[in-house]
């Protein structure tokens, strides 16, 4: 509508010019109209040609890759506050982390690799900040779980055991030492999933949930702090 408005308006000036209004007298209504299409058809695509100019090219970068592209990836991570390492132009695996942070966040598909539609969201005007998490307090929230409910919470741990069907995937992960502050931690299956094996050692963000109970081999009932993960990786 604006560009139509523009090219009236260009043929309206035109008219009350009196050079113009002697080459315009004679002209038809359709040739009127043809002037009008010809004039907001180049509009259009002036403003494509400079789009096509500003929009950056950018190329796929993962693991390994080096330079100034992943510098300037390193950078915009750190600015929103994916990122807490040093902008190197190394991508390793804080920066693989820290892309699947803001994959999650952002909602696409977390594979820790900065592919184009990943960098296009990353660069955008509107790209979500992190999350701020903090560190979990395990005796808090065993001895006050109400306080801490949607509290966004971080940890390292070691995972003990893994459950998985084809929508949920959970853990149960020590935070300390290799059996001890076991916490029990569920998130959904992703599209692209590396599987979190036993014994790994994994840095778990997520909202704390509840408590969780659940009956040991012998027999016993366990209750633990439950966390929904939004992410669960590799340390």
């Amino acid at each position: 509508m604006r560009k139509l408005f523009f090219a009236l308006l260009v043929v309206v000036l035109a008219l009350n010019s009196v050079a113009m209004a002697v080459e315009l007298e004679d002209m038809t209504k359709e040739e009127l109209i043809a002037m009008i299409e010809e004039l907001t058809s180049d509009d259009a695509q002036q403003e494509e040609a400079a789009e096509e100019e500003e929009a950056p090219a950018y190329e796929e970068l993962t693991r390994g890759s080096k330079g100034d592209a992943v510098k300037a990836l390193q950078q915009r991570l750190k600015d929103l506050g994916y990122l807490s390492g040093s902008v190197d132009g190394d991508y390793g695996g804080g920066t693989s982390s820290a892309v699947s942070s803001f994959q999650s966040q952002a909602g696409l598909k977390v594979t820790g690799t900065a592919d184009i539609e990943t960098q296009e969201a990353l660069f955008a005007g509107d790209a979500p900040k992190a999350i701020v998490y903090e560190k979990l307090d395990y005796k808090g929230v065993s001895r006050n779980p109400s306080d801490y409910t949607g509290r966004y919470v971080k940890f390292d741990g070691k995972v003990l055991q893994v459950m998985e069907d084809d929508s949920l995937i959970s853990f149960r992960i020590a935070t300390r030492g290799s059996y001890d502050d076991v916490v029990y931690v569920s998130m959904s299956r992703p599209e692209s999933y590396s599987r979190i094996l036993e014994d790994d050692k994994v840095t778990v963000s997520g909202a704390y949930f509840d408590l969780m109970t659940y009956e040991t081999v012998m027999g016993a009932s366990v209750t633990i702090p439950w966390i929904w993960a939004d992410l669960v990786a590799l340390r």
